[in-house]
């Protein structure tokens, strides 16, 4: 996912560029956000344009290697976490259903 795929969101793009640029990436990052707000989408476009081996001044390529691993999801560096909750009635954490 490219940067310039997401709508909106300007300001938050360009601050995690310039981290990037000023080498300042934190060894984690959360994303969070009301469903349909692009928290997703915008933690993917990160993560591969820190991973981009050809990325320009405001975008990932889109074609290096690194990123198309990114785009099919199979990069070995990109970890997805989500919620786990167990139901009432469940023995078994209803995200693993």
């Amino acid at each position: 996912m490219n940067f310039s795929y997401i709508p909106g969101q300007k300001e938050i793009i360009g601050k995690l560029i310039r981290s990037v640029h000023e080498e300042r990436v934190s060894h984690a990052q959360l994303f969070a956000g009301p469903e349909g707000c692009g928290s997703m989408a915008l933690a993917l476009a990160y993560a591969q344009f820190i991973s981009c081996e050809n990325r320009t001044d405001h975008d990932s390529c889109g074609t290096c290697k690194s990123c198309v691993k990114y785009e099919k999801m199979i990069h070995p560096d990109l970890h997805l976490g989500f919620p786990d909750k167990k139901g009432q009635k469940a023995q078994e954490p209803s995200s693993d259903n």
